[in-house]
Parts: C-alpha cells; sequence; structure tokens
C-alpha cells in the first residue's frame, strides 16, 4: 500500500506544480491581445464593454435590424451594402456576449465542482483513517482529480475580465490543492494505531 500511496502523491505533485506553473504563465502572458484586433475596432470596443453596455448595444442594433427587415424585406436588407455594417456589429456583439455568458457559467462551476472535490478528499481521509484504506483512498484520488480537472485554465479569446477573474480562482485553487494534497498525505501516512498510542 505505502508504494502505492508515494506514487499517487509524486503523481499530484507534478500534476499540480505543473498546473501552477501553467496558471502563472496564462496570469502573466496569456491574455495579451492580438495586434489583429486593431484592425477590428468593433471587437476591441466590445470586449473593453461592461456586459450590460452589450446588451443594450445589442439591443438597440438588433431593433434596427428587425425594423430594417420590415420595411426592406429580408433579403434585400442583408443583401445591401449599406447595412452590413449592422449586421457585423450584432454578429460581434452576439459573439462577445456569449462568450461573456460562457464564462460566467464556468466560473460558477468551478467554485461548484472544487468544493465537490475537496468533499470528496474529506471523506476519503476519514474512510482512509476508519480503516476502510482502499475506499478512502479512491474517494481521495477521486476528490483530486475532480480538483485538478477544474482548475485546469481555459483558453479562450475575448471577455478579457471575465478570463482574469477565472484564471485568478482557478490560480488560487490550484495553490489550495497542492497545500491540501501535502495535508491530506500527511493524515494518511500517519496510521490509525499511531493516534491511539
Amino acid at each position: 500500500m505505502k508504494p502505492l500511496q508515494i506514487t499517487l502523491f509524486i503523481i499530484a505533485n507534478v500534476i499540480f506544480i505543473t498546473q501552477g506553473g501553467r496558471d502563472i504563465h496564462q496570469l502573466i502572458w496569456g491574455s495579451e491581445s492580438s495586434i489583429l484586433d486593431q484592425f477590428s475596432p468593433e471587437k476591441t470596443k466590445a470586449m473593453s464593454e461592461k456586459t450590460e453596455v452589450l446588451v443594450a448595444d445589442y439591443r438597440s442594433v438588433n431593433e434596427q435590424i428587425h425594423a430594417l427587415e420590415k420595411s426592406k424585406g429580408l433579403r434585400e436588407a442583408q443583401d445591401s451594402q449599406e447595412h452590413q455594417e449592422l449586421y457585423q456589429k450584432r454578429d460581434v456583439l452576439t459573439s462577445e456576449i456569449s462568450e461573456r455568458e460562457t464564462k460566467a457559467r464556468e466560473y460558477r462551476d468551478v467554485w461548484i465542482f472544487t468544493a465537490y472535490g475537496v468533499g470528496l478528499i474529506i471523506l476519503g481521509t476519514v474512510l482512509y483513517r476508519l480503516r476502510a484504506t482502499w475506499s478512502g483512498l479512491s474517494v481521495v484520488i477521486a476528490g483530486f482529480t475532480i480538483f485538478e480537472y477544474w482548475v485546469s485554465p481555459s483558453f479562450f479569446s475575448g471577455a478579457s475580465a471575465e478570463f482574469h477573474a477565472l484564471l485568478v480562482s482557478k490560480t488560487l485553487l490550484t495553490v489550495v490543492a497542492l497545500i491540501a494534497l501535502y495535508v491530506v498525505w500527511r493524515l494518511i501516512r500517519i496510521s490509525p494505531d499511531e493516534t491511539k498510542a
């Protein structure tokens, strides 16, 4: 049992330490904007605005497009060169708002599943200490696996404020996971017999 525990401990260390380095790299260099953004002012503007402003802009543009399509017809309005900018603006706003909604859901899920992973780690440690060694160890492994999966940084463009908040959370949780790994290792290394002496 001890060789397996040592092997798993080393593997978990490698995963969380490299994950921490990757998180820090993403925090420092990962959110750089593209030099091509200067050629897309609508996209740059959308990325810098607050979500509420984007929704208001989208509502306005969408209403203009609906009015245009009613007056000229769908096909004629879309084919008209003078209205292409309006359609492009709506597409950019749709993309940015969707990206932000996705990141908001991911941000929520990171914390929910991390809490679930922590719960499994605690449960597994208790089971292990109560002499359900294999059950406890497997539950601890499941908890750390969930932890590692959800603290991995995602790579995307757009919504830079949401990306930064998500990445800070994931970096913090990686450090918490590494600390938890050492705490659990310490608790598991001490056999239940040693605490009764």
